[in-house]
């Protein structure tokens, strides 16, 4: 029984275990220099491009078996910055929970995208439907510590739960892997839809 019960636990245990996304800023490297973005994390891996000074809003998925390198989302891919020149960055968060304001999700076949600010978000989809929501409360799924949370929506005749959650996440059309998985339930219009897609955190850096 005492086997049993421990397995169960374990599985229990895995279930919520999360690794939580987590957002840095560039430090340590010169006004006059940039940091090199890497193909694989290594030195001597391919440079794919170059992150300034300043660069803020660093959104790190994942980190390599070594600690030293951190794993972004660059243009089209993935890519590996050295993490002794990032350090912790503070972030607005969406209100009354460990999400980063500014999160862009969205999915394909329907294209849609859902934006998440402090306390509203905006949704917008190809057929040219654009809503503007207001946050109206937030929970955690019990047992956990702060993810799968569920927020809701509402604005004027639209209403939405977002469901999200840390979770290596792919659109299926490029070779990105993002960190947040979101399944979302919209009701407007009088048509009630689930979308199911993938968020991140675009970095502060022009279009990357």
């Amino acid at each position: 029984m005492f086997r049993f019960v421990g397995l169960i636990a374990v599985i229990f245990a895995a279930h919520h275990a999360y690794a939580e996304p987590a957002y840095y800023r560039v430090t340590g490297v010169a006004s006059n220099d940039t940091l090199n973005v890497r193909a694989e994390p290594n030195a001597s891996s391919a440079d794919i491009g170059d992150l300034p000074h300043d660069a803020t809003r660093i959104e790190v998925g994942a980190i390599d078996q070594t600690g030293r390198w951190g794993r972004i989302i660059w243009e089209e891919e993935n890519a590996w910055v050295a993490m002794r020149f990032l350090q912790a960055d503070n972030l607005s968060m969406v209100k009354s929970t460990q999400l980063a304001a500014g999160l862009v999700c969205s999915g394909t076949e329907p294209f849609w995208s859902f934006n998440l600010g402090v306390d509203t978000a905006i949704f917008a989809d190809i057929n040219g439907t654009n809503l503007v929501m207001s946050l109206q409360s937030t929970s955690i799924a019990e047992g956990a510590l702060h993810f799968p949370a569920r927020l809701n929506f509402s604005g004027g005749p639209a209403n939405a739960a977002a469901l999200v959650r840390p979770s290596d996440c792919s659109d299926g059309m490029s070779d990105r892997t993002y960190p947040w998985q979101v399944d979302l339930l919209l009701a407007a219009g009088g048509n009630n839809r689930f979308l199911t897609g993938c968020c991140h955190l675009p970095i502060d850096v022009g279009n990357h």
